[in-house]
């Protein structure tokens, strides 16, 4: 998990897993739609892209974004380090057991 916390932090500049930032808010992620956290201004592509954050979709975006979802704001090219996105995703699994996770979805 330290390494996926370590590569997470990399996210910081943007991301939070408590709230939003420039980016969304990460608690919750995992089984959530894209586009769906209550607060947060998404690109309409993110709101009409009908995908669910697995770990398999999230491997996929974050593998290359603008590939996954033209249009969306992600800033960045990808993450190409296999492993790098393996460890990433396991922390961002493990936000969704932690007591302090609250979040809200768009209906």
């Amino acid at each position: 998990m330290a390494q996926g916390r370590a590569i997470y932090a990399t996210c910081m500049g943007c991301h939070s897993p408590e709230r939003h930032r420039t980016g969304p808010q990460h608690c919750g992620l995992i089984g959530r739609k894209a586009g769906s956290a209550v607060g947060f201004d998404y690109s309409l592509a993110m709101q009409q892209s009908d995908i669910i954050w697995t770990k398999k979709t999230l491997d996929d975006f974050l593998t290359a974004p603008l590939r996954v979802i033209p249009g969306t704001k992600m800033a960045i090219a990808g993450i190409s380090n296999k492993v790098d996105r393996a460890n990433l995703i396991s922390y961002l699994i493990s936000l969704n057991q932690d007591a302090k996770c609250q979040y809200k979805e768009i209906p």
